[in-house]
């Protein structure tokens, strides 16, 4: 796979990572059981303490996704129910991620998608704060290089 990229900076310190990504229905399973294959641009939170992504109810509503069965999910508020679908998540800059399982949240009015820990094993996600400046970058596939600012620091020393 050629290495994919792309970097995102705000104008000052951020909260929360959130950045906009395009999502439909997996094209697989579009193809396989000749459903309509809507795609929408949303906003997605980036969140380390997600295991898996999911979508919201309402843009899974919206997009006409054919759950592929339900599951049990624990989150802040406890452990619950929720249908699992099979979507295609486009990141900025051409980076697509196929056939991702999701699961359902609650809509929050904020954003329509978490991208969590599933996607992000899948490269290196980086989150900087240089002058006063969130920047995020993402890359798939994962760098041979981990990014280690311990030796950073220790080969800056030399």
């Amino acid at each position: 796979m050629n290495p994919k990229a792309f970097t995102r900076s705000a104008e000052g310190l951020l909260g929360s990572v959130i950045t906009g990504v395009s999502m439909r229905q997996s094209r697989e399973l579009c193809l396989d059981y000749n459903l309509a294959c809507q795609q929408a641009d949303v906003r997605a939170l980036w969140d380390t303490g997600a295991n898996g992504s999911c979508v919201s109810r309402g843009l899974a509503r919206k997009l006409g996704l054919k759950a592929l069965g339900m599951c049990q999910v624990g989150g802040i508020s406890g452990v619950s129910q929720s249908c699992v679908y099979l979507m295609d998540i486009l990141l900025p800059s051409g980076v697509v991620m196929p056939n991702v399982r999701v699961t359902e949240f609650i809509d929050n009015g904020i954003f329509e998608i978490i991208i969590g820990m599933d996607i992000m094993t899948m490269g290196d996600f980086a989150v900087s704060n240089a002058g006063g400046k969130t920047t995020v970058s993402f890359r798939v596939p994962p760098s041979d290089t981990p990014i280690d600012f311990v030796k950073l620091l220790e080969e800056s020393e030399k």
